[in-house]
Order: C-alpha cells, then structure tokens, then sequence
C-alpha cells in the first residue's frame, strides 16, 4: 500500500485545504478524460481518490496516522491477497456469515455451497432452541443467565434467517446457470 500523504504530494502536518487543494490538482492532472486511454492515469486518479477519502475524513486519518487503517481488506489486518485464517472459525465470534460488512455487501456469497448454508441453518435452529430450552433454567445464574440464553435465541433466529436468505439466492444463481 503506497503512502496516502506521499500519493497527494502533501505533508503529513498538512491541513484539510492543504490536502483538498493537492487532491483537486492531482484528480485535475490524472481524470480519465484528461487522459484518455491511459491506464496509468486512471490507476493514478483511483489512487488519488482513495488518498483524498482517507485524509479528508478526520476519523478515518486519525486511524491512518495510527497505521489502523486499510481500504484493501473487511477486516484490519489482512492486506492485500491475504485470507483470514480464522476463516472457518468465525461462527463462533461473527455467526456464520462472517462480519456485517461482508453480508450487507454479499461478497461473501459466492463462497458458499447449499450444504454450507443447510449446516449453517441447522446450527442457528439448534442455538436458537437451545436458548428457548435453558431459558427455563436461567433463573439459577441471575441476570446472567437470562442475557445469555435471550442472546442465544436472538442470535440463533437472525442467523436462521439469514441462512434462509442465503439458500435463497443460491437457488437463484443455480436456476440462472
């Protein structure tokens, strides 16, 4: 990843007029239609776009500056071409369909089988009914038990539903082929 302040020809104590008005002059000299067929340019103005998102927005620069922050991956920390090794793991801590960003943009999606989605629906029913059954028991641990098992069965429905979704659009890609 190239430095964003180095792409934008800026300092890094630069200020917000001083990265905008770098940005403009650089998005004015690589713009497609400045440039036409010209794929180092467009490659550039991608860049330069991607620089001026980060380093305009003061959240987003903070974690910058930090080293926090990359556009390549869902999740910090796995860089370009790297696959999270926990992959299969992130059930326990994500649910089944991993972050919420890769649902909601669904490039996840294409990774998954039917059998993979009937397991993961079989495995949200079983917490969801296992919430429903312990709930008569939490009684026992307090407060605690009560969290617990309404998580369990939060969980386990909207997790069902999902499933439920995502063999949905699998049977829809599978009739288009």
């Amino acid at each position: 990843m190239s430095d964003y302040y180095d792409t934008l020809n800026v300092s890094r104590s630069a200020t917000p007029e001083e990265i905008k008005k770098a940005y403009r002059e650089q998005a004015l000299k690589y713009h497609p239609d400045r440039n036409p067929d010209n794929p180092a340019a467009e490659e550039t103005f991608k860049k330069v776009n991607e620089a001026y998102s980060v380093l305009s927005d003061p959240d987003m620069k903070s974690r910058y500056d930090m080293g926090g922050y990359t556009t390549e991956s869902v999740r910090p920390g796995y860089g370009q071409g790297q696959e999270n090794p926990y992959s299969q793991h992130t059930w326990t801590y994500y649910g089944p369909f991993g972050s919420a960003e890769t649902w909601s943009t669904g490039s996840r999606n294409e990774s998954y089988t039917r059998r993979d989605a009937v397991e993961m629906l079989f495995r949200s029913a079983l917490t969801f009914a296992a919430g429903v059954l312990l709930f008569r028991f939490s009684f026992i641990f307090g407060i605690f038990g009560i969290l617990l098992c309404i998580t369990a069965i939060g969980r386990g429905l909207m997790n069902s539903v999902r499933a439920i979704k995502l063999l949905w659009n699998l049977k829809g890609k599978t009739g288009q082929e």
